[in-house]
């Protein structure tokens, strides 16, 4: 498969609204014009190497067996899996890493650099929409091939000819194909009356094969724009998170960027200059490419609007007065040691923050309880660290703001309940409660500490974008702290299914990644 590509669909500038928008756009264009084209060799060539592995009697057999073409379907999707773990993975990073330079208000900052971890599980997220994605529109196409009413109009053998280059197209494009064979034979009988029919057919089948090839090259670089697009917005957001983590950055908003030229679509030009908090979502409308696709751009394949980031507040306060005090991001749990006072005196100021975000009051004793040898439970486990049920809180001298934060929270929550209730609500509890603390303490500018929830965390955030009415995360995080545990897990799924009831676009798919979610957190 020969190709050449252009750059096609990447807007010129015109009427760019701002200084800084106008180089925001620059710099994404330079950057989808210089990388794009080396997504779109992968895909055309993944396309080109699933093409050579079947062969024409396979081909022949899925026309003739549904059986066969689920089969080829699996292996399919074992391809997409492999193709997204090998070398798309790299280019989302690539692309999320070149994110932060295309903001002009991030220059000069000195930003932590790398995928935080927040970055990476959105790789990983999106590999996996990637795949599902993919072969689902494989599968239709062909589908659509091997249809009856294609059966009743083509023989085996034609219908395979036609099939092994619509393998990587969308199902439009792939119904596309045989109408040019048809048009290509019914002109040439008129063209070439005493030509064979064996002889038209041959040179209808070859000049659709190269036909096929452009509608390949073509998807191949819209995939590649979008896709890149996409990641790199991404790493803009998560750049800006972080800036805001490490105290470098106050409140910011974001505005959709268009090139103001003709150009653009009517979805995009209706953004153009819109300005939202972070966190909120754009009203971009129509089918959805990807989870989290409303919170930037692209809106649509093939966009090349950008967002530009401005500073509306001051930064964070910085807590110096909490002994040793790091306002970054960890990704090392980094504990160190305090004295009894510095420790009494961190949780005096944390829960004093705590209130700020968490209406419902505190059970926590006041006091505690500082040891290194760890208290017994009653039960015959010894406590490191965590919330008695007479309501001390036990710590090492070993520790983290963070960490006593967590243990306050659950004076909040789980002190309601008797201790049989928190065993059998603890997965949904240590979640709601970890997540409180780690928003609490990037809005505060204190070090957030991993810990043994996050995962569950990252599937509270997802089931966030799903639901409507939590600008934040931090909205979604204060709400689930102010319901009480026994009810939390039913509050989530019926907000939940209520508003997947709603959205035509919400696939079998999605419900089942999304139960499987909730099952995670019962």
């Amino acid at each position: 498969m020969a190709f050449h590509f252009m750059p096609a669909g990447l807007k010129v500038f015109g009427k760019a609204r701002t200084k800084n928008s106008k180089e925001v756009l620059r710099r994404l264009q330079e950057y989808l014009e210089g990388n794009s084209g080396k997504l779109a060799v992968i895909l055309c060539g993944f396309w080109e190497d699933q093409q050579d592995a079947i062969t024409y009697q396979e081909l022949r057999q899925m026309v003739a067996e549904d059986a066969a073409f689920l089969e080829v379907l699996k292996l399919w999707q074992q391809d997409y899996s492999v193709l997204a773990k090998e070398k798309l993975e790299s280019i989302w990073e690539d692309a999320a890493m070149a994110g932060p330079a295309g903001q002009p208000v991030l220059d000069g900052l000195n930003i932590k650099p790398g995928i935080y971890k927040s970055g990476m599980d959105w790789i990983n997220r999106h590999g996996a929409e990637f795949v599902t994605s993919c072969t689902q529109e494989q599968k239709d196409a062909i589908a659509a091939l091997v249809a009856k009413k294609m059966k009743d109009r083509y023989t085996v053998d034609e219908l395979a000819r036609l099939i092994r280059p619509c393998i990587g197209l969308t199902e439009r494009d792939a119904k596309a194909v045989p109408r040019f064979y048809d048009n290509i034979v019914e002109n040439m009988k008129k063209e070439h009356p005493r030509m064979k029919p064996e002889t038209i057919k041959r040179k209808a089948l070859d000049a659709t094969q190269k036909y096929a090839e452009r509608k390949l090259i073509q998807r191949a670089y819209t995939i590649a724009q979008t896709e890149c697009a996409f990641a790199y917005n991404r790493g803009a957001y998560e750049s800006i998170k972080q800036a805001q983590a490490q105290n470098l950055m106050g409140a910011v908003k974001k505005r959709w960027c268009t090139s103001g030229d003709d150009a653009v679509c009517t979805v995009c030009n209706s953004l153009d200059g819109t300005e939202l908090d972070m966190d909120e979502n754009f009203n971009i409308g129509g089918k959805i490419l990807f989870v989290g696709q409303h919170m930037l751009p692209p809106a649509h394949p093939r966009c090349a609007c950008g967002v530009q980031y401005i500073e509306t507040g001051t930064s964070p306060p910085v807590h110096t007065d909490i002994p040793g005090m790091e306002t970054i991001t960890t990704q090392n749990n980094s504990f160190r040691e305090y004295s009894d006072e510095e420790i009494n005196n961190i949780a005096g100021q944390t829960e004093t923050i705590i209130s700020r975000y968490v209406s419902t009051p505190s059970k926590w004793s006041g006091n505690m309880v500082i040891t290194d040898s760890g208290v017994d439970d009653g039960m015959g486990n010894i406590v490191h660290y965590g919330k008695l049920w007479g309501c001390d809180i036990v710590t090492k001298h070993e520790t983290a703001p963070a960490v006593i934060m967590h243990e306050q929270l659950h004076a909040r929550s789980a002190s309601y309940c008797e201790k049989k209730l928190y065993g059998k609500f603890q997965n949904i509890e240590e979640a709601s409660v970890q997540f409180m603390a780690m928003e609490i303490c990037m809005a505060e500018g204190i070090e957030v500490i991993n810990s043994a929830y996050d995962e569950n965390v990252d599937i509270l955030k997802k089931i966030r974008e799903y639901l409507d009415g939590f600008r934040t995360d931090l909205d979604f995080a204060k709400a689930l702290m102010e319901v009480p545990l026994p009810k939390r897990m039913d509050w989530i799924s019926e907000r939940l299914y209520a508003t997947l009831r709603e959205n035509t676009e919400v696939t079998l798919e999605d419900y089942m990644e999304l139960a499987d979610m909730l099952n995670s957190l019962y």
